[in-house]
């Protein structure tokens, strides 16, 4: 699916956001941490509930390989 800005920012702040954008600044990082806490209660909550975590996989180096074989997938085409 193809998401296209509609001109507001997507938090909920109903302010104008600019030509192609899809919040204002900064307002990315409170829809991202709200919809967190609602759904999982905190952070630690939701990286345990994805498999992240002390005793779960390693974020940092589970997001390396991850970009590291988006970018190689992106390359072949």
């Amino acid at each position: 699916m193809r998401l296209i800005p509609n001109g507001f920012c997507w938090c909920g702040c109903k302010a104008e956001a600019a030509l192609g954008k899809f919040f204002l600044p900064g307002h990315d990082k409170f829809a991202e941490a709200a919809v967190i806490q609602m759904t999982h209660g905190s952070i630690p909550e939701f990286l345990v509930a994805n498999g992240f975590g002390p005793d779960g996989k390693n974020l940092r180096e589970t997001f390396q390989q991850w970009r590291l074989e988006k970018q190689s997938a992106t390359q072949e085409h």
